[in-house]
C-alpha cells in the first residue's frame, strides 16, 4: 500500500477507469482530489451496431442467449452455465452461443455436457466483427456472469456496454460498476445467485416487450454516455 501510494502523492494528474478505481487513488492513494479524474473505456459505435439478424444461430430453437468475452477464471462462465441448466429444467426453447476463448473454455465444455445442455450451447470460439455483430444482433438476452470478488466488484466489464451498444438487454450479477455502466439495461440477481441469474434470464425470455424497452435504453445510455 505505501508503494501504491507514492506515484498518488507524486502525479499531477490520475486517471481512473472508473468512480471504484478513482474512490480507490482517494481514499487508499491518498491523491489530491483535484489531481483524480474517471476516463471511461466504452465501446467503438462504428464497431458495435446492430445489423440484420440471422435466425440460423438459434438452431431451430425460439430465443437466442449470448456472451462476448474472455473465457478466464474469474469471468463466471461456471456461473452462466449452472443458470443454464437451471433453465433447462424448464425450458427448452433457447439456444446459447458463448463467443470467446481462454484458459477455461475446456473445462467449461465438459462443464456444458455435465449438465445435460451441451445440446443447447454452443462455443463460437473467437469471432471476426461481422459474426460478433450478427450473433448479438440476433440474441434475445446477453450475459454478463461475472461473479463477486474484490476484483470484479470495482471493475468495469466492457462487454456490458458492448452489449448495450448492439441494443441487448443483459442479465448481470449486482456489482458495483456492473449497475454504473448498464442501470437500467439490465436485470440483476443477487451476486453469486445462479438460480436467481436463471430466473432473470425466464423473466426477460417471458416479455418481448421488457427486452425491446431494456435494449433501446441501453442503446441511448451508451451513445449519450458511454461511447
Amino acid at each position: 500500500k505505501a508503494l501504491e501510494r507514492i506515484p498518488y502523492r507524486l502525479a499531477d494528474v490520475v486517471i481512473s477507469t472508473n468512480g471504484s478505481y478513482r474512490r480507490i487513488a482517494l481514499d487508499r492513494g491518498r491523491a489530491a482530489p483535484d489531481t483524480v479524474f474517471v476516463v471511461r473505456n466504452g465501446p467503438d459505435l462504428e464497431r458495435f451496431r446492430p445489423t440484420a439478424p440471422d435466425p440460423s444461430w438459434r438452431r431451430g430453437r425460439r430465443h437466442l442467449l449470448a456472451y462476448l468475452g474472455i473465457m478466464g477464471p474469474q469471468d463466471g462462465l461456471d456461473h452462466a452455465l449452472e443458470a443454464l441448466g437451471r433453465l433447462r429444467a424448464e425450458r427448452d426453447d433457447w439456444q446459447a452461443v458463448f463467443i470467446g476463448e481462454g484458459d477455461m473454455l475446456p473445462e467449461m465444455r465438459a462443464l456444458a455436457d455435465r449438465l445435460g445442455i451441451a445440446e443447447h450451447v454452443e462455443f463460437a470460439g473467437w469471432r471476426y466483427a461481422d459474426d460478433i455483430r450478427t450473433i448479438l444482433s440476433t440474441a434475445d438476452v446477453c450475459l454478463a456472469p461475472d461473479p463477486p470478488s474484490p476484483l470484479n466488484d470495482v471493475s468495469t466489464m466492457i462487454k456490458i456496454p458492448e452489449y448495450m451498444a448492439m441494443g441487448c438487454p443483459i442479465v448481470s450479477y449486482d456489482l458495483t460498476e456492473s449497475r454504473v455502466s448498464a442501470g437500467d439495461a439490465a436485470l440483476y440477481a443477487t451476486p453469486g445467485d445462479v438460480d436467481g441469474f436463471a430466473a432473470r434470464i425466464a423473466e426477460l425470455l417471458e416479455d418481448p416487450e421488457l427486452r425491446a424497452r431494456m435494449g433501446a435504453i441501453g442503446r441511448e445510455r451508451v451513445e449519450r454516455e458511454l461511447s
